[in-house]
């Protein structure tokens, strides 16, 4: 295959991935877009990140939610498009990474393969999450090292390898799966002597450096931010209640398993088909470089294990790693019926469940791809809201400013939709329950005559989110009801 061949396949697939993402354009955003939203737009309107809205992600993630909004003046419908943009981008990292670890043919496969696979709908792949977001980044990160490490790129893009790495890690603490990968390798390296001692540790010292860049710009954030804040968001809410090692969600893994077989299953057999034929044959050619592959997979393991709540979108930190190994493997078969044969079964699953989910009506998008209804409603909920809240008679008793609303105690997208910064800074269910002193702060808010919002919306019961029974009395106290949007009652405070 010629340079020219493999950069217009790599060009169709790019073409591909906008297609696949083109229907969820029009569909609306999850819960985790839509917090992810609020909370960026709400940290630019001068909230104290960490403190008066919280989350536990990297900065990284909401400076590109608040710096993405900005470009897009607001649109809610862009965050997909960035979605995108990071799907193409993994789409050509994945491509130069077969490429330079294998053949260009290899090269065109794999960005094939990572655009129909890791843009699944029922794996979240159209979203803006963590997963895509990091993961393309991380991809990009490993790309880089490997074009290092074949000589087309100067050994001085080792550290712009360390940089994109540390980027993808500011976004998703799980997002280090290339950096493992290249820097176990450089180690083996080292030890085993596949490089010059000399080059070796020069490429560490710029992956380290470009990593530390990063790292260094979170940490003096954090610093600033308030550090014991900035910790407990980023490592120690995790360690303590949300992690494959305490709070593991087991019952998820298995039922999103189930889902997501159908998508990788092909890809995990197609490779181990290819790679034991490739073993037995007398002319394979294995270089010390094709170890960064199974490093990478290793490593997107724990990075998706590590989370432990596994829900449908973790999975596609899988996708990348067993795309590329699947197009290696699949492009090193000579005999072209058997290649083609081989590389539709490896992509037919996702491209039938992708066609499935794009031809369903747009309030069925939602059900299918994230077995969340509540998309529908946190739109219908924000356009009850944006027209009621400047109507004089909702207006604060004695403060001339509009009406506010708070959804009880979880649906983050309802704020994104709104364009509404939260009153209140835990935006999802696990931290109202789990973050120490979330469910009193809750309480205090709804009993407070300056503090407490002008609605309320009960998407989910008292009991369940505040079993202590502050914020039911608080409600049953200040709020009466109001009306209902698609079957959730609306309160409104008993001063209006």
């Amino acid at each position: 295959m010629t340079t020219i061949t493999f950069r217009r396949s790599v060009a169709a697939s790019v073409l591909l991935t906008v297609l696949l993402h083109l229907r969820f354009f029009f569909t609306p955003l999850t819960s985790d877009e839509g917090g992810y939203l609020a909370i960026a737009r709400a940290w630019g309107h001068g909230r104290d990140l960490y403190r008066q809205v919280w989350i536990d992600r990297p900065q990284g993630l909401l400076m590109l939610f608040r710096v993405w909004d900005n470009i897009a003046g607001g649109s809610t419908t862009s965050v997909r498009i960035m979605a995108t943009v990071f799907a193409v981008v993994a789409v050509v990292a994945g491509a130069f990474i077969a490429d330079a670890l294998g053949s260009p043919r290899a090269g065109a496969m794999a960005a094939a393969f990572v655009a129909i696979v890791s843009s699944a709908p029922v794996l979240e792949g159209f979203i803006a999450n963590g997963e895509l977001l990091s993961g393309a980044l991380s991809t990009a990160g490993l790309a880089v090292a490997c074009l290092v490490l074949a000589g087309r790129c100067n050994l001085k893009w080792m550290f712009v390898s360390g940089l994109l790495a540390g980027c993808a890690m500011s976004i998703k603490q799980s997002g280090f799966d290339g950096l493992i990968a290249i820097f176990v390798w450089l180690i083996l390296a080292l030890v085993v002597g596949w490089r010059e001692r000399r080059y070796v540790l020069r490429a560490l010292s710029l992956l380290v450096g470009g990593l530390a860049t990063v790292m260094a710009l979170l940490v003096a954030h954090g610093a600033l931010t308030g550090w014991h804040d900035w910790w407990f968001a980023v490592a120690g809410y995790r360690l303590d209640s949300r992690s494959a090692l305490v709070g593991a969600d087991w019952g998820r893994l298995f039922s999103t398993a189930d889902v997501a077989a159908p998508i990788l299953l092909p890809l995990l057999i197609g490779s181990v088909a290819c790679g034991v034929a490739l073993y037995v044959a007398p002319t394979r050619r294995v270089r010390p470089e094709h170890a960064i592959l199974l490093i990478w997979l290793l490593a997107a393991t724990a990075a998706f294990a590590s989370g432990g709540q596994f829900h449908r979108h973790y999975w596609i930190t899988l996708t990348f790693p067993l795309a590329v190994i699947a197009a290696m493997l699949v492009a090193s078969v000579h005999v072209l019926w058997i290649r083609s044969a081989l590389a539709w079964v490896v992509i037919f699953p996702s491209l039938v469940s992708a066609a499935v989910i794009i031809g369903l009506p747009r309030d069925q998008v939602p059900v299918r791809a994230s077995a969340d209804p509540r998309s529908i409603i946190d739109e219908d909920m924000a356009k009850w809201f944006l027209s009621n809240r400047t109507n004089a008679k909702w207006f604060q008793v004695n403060q001339p400013r509009p009406a506010t609303m708070y959804v009880y105690c979880a649906s983050a997208a309802f704020y994104g939709n709104a364009l509404e910064d939260p009153p209140y800074p835990y935006l999802w269910f696990d931290g109202v329950r789990q973050v120490p002193g979330a469910r009193e702060a809750l309480g205090a808010m709804l009993a407070s005559q300056r503090e407490r919002p002008t609605f309320v919306a009960m998407y989910q019961t008292p009991a369940g989110c505040d079993p202590s029974g502050v914020s039911e009395k608080a409600l049953s106290d200040f709020y009466r009801p109001l009306t209902s949007v698609r079957g959730i009652q609306i309160l409104v405070r008993n001063d209006h």
